[in-house]
């Protein structure tokens, strides 16, 4: 190691070892979990950040165990430390927090957060560390707040600074020991963070204007279509809420945690506004296209909330109200063309969904099992044993389904003059049934993905089995 680099190397947690603020992803969860809470820590602000932080941290809203590390910096201060160098933490978090990331990590020499009425910030932060080192120390940090601590450091290491904060430190005169760059997000990690590929659900909404034979309709065609965009715009909003309201779930998960929200490259408070703004963009939208669908716009999002801020804990009650969120799209496909609501589709639809929904906790519950965790599925109202229970009423839902589609073929379909063979919808029944037993079988087995109808939206024989679906319906009308 070059001798330049033998002073201790001091550490910034948030923006810097974590690539989350620890505060603001804690104010956040504040909100989602007990607004009351989050008025009364916003009305600590008023005492100073430090007071405000110090709340957070007491009442147990920052999670020092689930931070996400940058690993590249963490991988360099390990290949520092083993050559011998000197590692230091020093947070402008709440002692707590610092000395349980320096427990995770047990890489550190000392750990030194704010507290005792000192925030460990700016000017404070280098006061403190020009006397804890007084023959010189290295600094690694990124944000605008460790500009001061940089000036009066013997080299400095930036990460994840922006170019503005990245242009500052190299006029500053301590030299660049290491630089690393911020994350970049992809368009593909923008379109997962938004769900755009979730969009594909929202295509329910057409249903009714094919099932009423307005496909030649072009009026109706761009209602719909308008309506679609802004159902997507709230459900992408609602999804990123969801996200946050999962953030510890979602960073024990091995597949959520790859998410943008879940790793630390989109933060929470960013996160947060951008939901805000969908949402309220989507229902400005969807009041131009009608009270009625306003209204069931503001339902979906209601549901949606309660769902993801504590409902999901609900066992059975949880699958249930998912299932309703899609029924609610069939209603708002409906709505905007102003026809009819059949309720032999609501309640198909509603069994349906129902099933599909189990059939995503059951997955849970058996990959659980394979795992060897035991207990209580994180972030769920499940347990291990609840498997014979899911996969009853799962499959016992699906077949409902397929029974109501047989009864309206019976009872409705023959007496009506939209088909001119109603004769072929009895197959349709039976390539729903041949799907749904499929997916069951390969959600048993724990090969699904984490959703079913995403599972669909990307599986061969289920286009086959779509497509089986159109044109049976098709020779039906003609």
């Amino acid at each position: 190691m070059s001798e330049r680099w033998s002073c201790p190397l001091v550490v910034e947690l948030d923006g810097t070892l974590s690539k989350a603020n620890s505060t603001a992803e804690a104010m956040v969860m504040a909100l989602l979990r007990r607004p009351s809470d989050f008025f009364a820590i916003l009305a600590a602000f008023a005492s100073g950040r430090r007071a405000a932080a110090e709340r957070l941290t007491r009442l147990g809203y920052v999670d020092a165990e689930s931070l996400p590390l940058r690993r590249d910096f963490l991988d360099y201060l390990e290949r520092e430390r083993a050559s011998g160098r000197e590692l230091h933490l020093a947070a402008s978090a709440m002692q707590p927090v610092a000395d349980a990331v320096a427990a995770r990590l047990g890489i550190f020499g000392s750990a030194r957060g704010s507290g005792n009425g000192v925030e460990l910030r700016g000017d404070a932060k280098l006061h403190h560390l020009q006397q804890r080192f007084p023959n010189g120390f290295s600094y690694a940090g990124g944000g605008e707040d460790d500009i001061p601590v940089w000036r009066g450091a013997t080299s400095i290491v930036t990460v994840g600074a922006s170019p503005a904060t990245q242009r500052t430190a190299e006029r500053l005169g301590p030299p660049i020991e290491r630089e690393f760059p911020p994350a970049r997000r992809s368009l593909r990690d923008w379109i997962r963070a938004l769900r755009l590929h979730q969009w594909s659900k929202n295509l329910l909404l057409f249903v009714p204007l094919l099932l009423a034979h307005k496909y030649g309709d072009l009026a109706a065609f761009m209602q719909v279509a308008a309506g679609f965009v802004a159902f997507g715009c709230v459900a992408s909003g609602t999804y990123l809420i969801n996200d946050l309201s999962d953030l510890k779930a979602d960073r024990a998960h091995p597949t959520k945690r790859f998410r943008l929200v879940a790793r630390g490259d989109l933060g929470a408070m960013p996160a947060l506004l951008l939901a805000l703004a969908l949402i309220t963009g989507g229902l400005i939208g969807g009041a131009m296209l009608g009270l009625g669908f306003a209204g069931l716009l503001v339902l979906y999002v209601a549901m949606t909330l309660s769902y993801s801020l504590h409902l999901k804990t609900v066992p059975i009650f949880d699958a249930f109200l998912l299932g309703s969120l899609y029924t609610i799209r069939i209603l708002m496909g409906s709505v905007v063309i102003h026809v009819t609501n059949s309720p032999w589709l609501l309640s198909f639809t509603m069994f349906s969904f129902f099933s599909l929904s189990l059939a995503k906790r059951h997955l849970e519950i058996v990959r659980a099992t394979e795992a060897g965790t035991g207990g209580k599925l994180p972030g769920r109202g499940y347990v291990a044993s609840d498997a014979p229970l899911t996969l009853s009423f799962g499959v016992s839902a699906s077949l409902c389904a397929i029974l109501i589609l047989f009864f309206y073929v019976t009872n409705d379909a023959y007496s009506t003059n939209l088909y001119a063979h109603p004769h072929w919808l009895w197959l349709i029944g039976v390539w729903v049934f041949l799907w749904f037993a499929r997916i069951w079988l390969l959600t048993h087995r724990g090969e699904l993905n984490d959703d079913p109808v995403l599972f669909a939206v990307r599986d061969p024989l289920s286009y086959v089995l779509g497509l089986l679906v159109a044109g049976t319906f098709v020779m039906a009308v003609l």
